[in-house]
């Protein structure tokens, strides 16, 4: 099958999903609709109460994502002064350079802060996906260069592109410092293959392979890998064979599913419509536990009751199980999959954690407020009550009988309302 996948040049694709972030009134929303409105969820795969949570602006939503097509994906480049028009680019890890492609792309901004852009891009060879990514390396020293049109290269900065398209709507790069944007991204890989599959095994070896961005025919094996999970379509009946099946782990998820008609761009808008949301809602609950830990650290007083609300809804609201997610087993599979690889359940269970040492803090803090009004009171009580009681001394010592009539009759009334208090508690 790996063979047949070359002589039938089948093509790859990627969903390279950049995490993003921003700060409380800084998002330019007005900027972000006019990419074109949010994204509406067409999707069969997901539960109606799920997909809610994607489209604003309904209650239940929590966050919504924008189509970005490609001529304001690329306007920065040309303020970088790369030539165009074109989507075509090239990447070179030192070695060897390998083209690829950007497409019409996407970007999904939730209320908890943080964001993620969807760069489409393809390419004929996975080895280019590997010098963009350069997975399992903490930086990243690949050069790139977008193509003119009679094909002449220019040099171009991808930190500067991405961070030129992404400032103006207030968003910036998940983690400070000098680290590189794709080195963070999570690779959504997929490819098109011309036959359906009779056995699980070469499925299984050709998405392992696209996992480890090198070509499916290439001998890889990696027992040290623990982090991987395997979901497949169910085998159809009449064609005794599996249509399609992806591999899982912490960093990417890839896709091999088979079209007799190989049409490579509509089972990329498939794969957009149908799987991308399954995934992004994995990586929204674990960068928004991420996102809450750097909140907290850097709260002032003033945000105490902002914070603890935006993390109360996401508790409450902000979270999908897998067995809420979608009526098909093999789509919950993946997402109970993503959770796991991601050790997602137990970030939620520590923002749950820092939520109630955050409440108990507030809570003291009040106590010790409410105390100190409460001796303040009590002070302000018993000089009041000296003052009275020197006040009713000196009118009583004028010797007037009305005045000793009235404090007796004052004082009887007020002990018998006072027994009658107490009796009837």
């Amino acid at each position: 099958m790996a063979r047949e996948i070359q002589q039938n040049r089948a093509a790859y694709g990627c969903f390279l999903i950049l995490p993003l972030k921003y700060d409380s009134g800084s998002l330019n929303r007005s900027r972000l609709t006019h990419l074109g409105g949010p994204i509406r969820m067409t999707t069969m795969d997901l539960n109606e109460n799920v997909k809610a949570m994607l489209e604003p602006p309904g209650k239940a939503a929590v966050g919504a994502g924008y189509a970005v097509d490609i001529e304001a994906l690329l306007a920065p480049l040309t303020a970088q002064g790369a030539p165009g028009p074109g989507n075509a680019f090239m990447v070179d890890d030192g070695q060897e350079s390998f083209p690829f492609e950007v497409e019409n792309s996407f970007l999904y901004v939730f209320h908890t802060r943080v964001a993620f852009l969807c760069l489409s891009l393809s390419f004929a060879r996975m080895e280019a996906l590997s010098a963009i990514c350069n997975p399992g390396w903490a930086h990243n020293g690949a050069s790139f260069s977008r193509l003119g049109p009679v094909g002449e290269r220019q040099a171009v900065s991808m930190e500067r592109w991405l961070s030129d398209f992404l400032t103006p709507f207030g968003l910036r790069k998940f983690f400070d410092g000098d680290s590189s944007f794709l080195l963070d991204a999570y690779a959504y890989i997929f490819t098109v293959v011309p036959k359906w599959f009779d056995e699980l095994e070469p499925l299984r070896n050709i998405a392992f392979n696209l996992h480890k961005m090198v070509s499916p025919d290439s001998p890889v094996q990696d027992d040290a890998e623990e982090d991987i999970r395997y979901v497949y379509a169910a085998k159809n009946r009449q064609a005794n064979a599996y249509r399609w099946g992806c591999c899982i782990t912490s960093q990417t998820i890839s896709y091999v599913v088979a079209d007799e008609a190989m049409d490579f761009a509509a089972e990329r808008a498939t794969q957009a419509a149908d799987g991308l949301p399954v995934v992004l809602l994995s990586l929204y609950e674990k960068y928004t536990c991420l996102r809450f830990t750097e909140l907290i650290t850097q709260m002032k007083k003033s945000q105490i009751k902002e914070l603890k609300e935006l993390m109360l809804n996401f508790q409450a609201f902000g979270t999908v199980t897998p067995a809420n997610l979608s009526r098909w087993h093999n789509v919950k599979q993946i997402y109970a999959a993503l959770l796991e690889v991601n050790d997602i359940p137990t970030a939620v269970r520590d923002v749950s954690a820092k939520l109630s040492i955050l409440t108990s803090h507030q809570e003291a803090l009040s106590r010790a407020r409410s105390e100190a009004i409460m001796n303040l009171i009590t002070l302000f009580g018993i000089v009041s009550i000296l003052a009275s009681v020197l006040s009713i001394v000196q009118i009583l010592s004028s010797g007037n009988t009305l005045f000793w009539a009235s404090t007796i009759l004052t004082t009887v009334m007020l002990a018998l309302l006072t027994a009658v208090a107490i009796l009837r508690r």
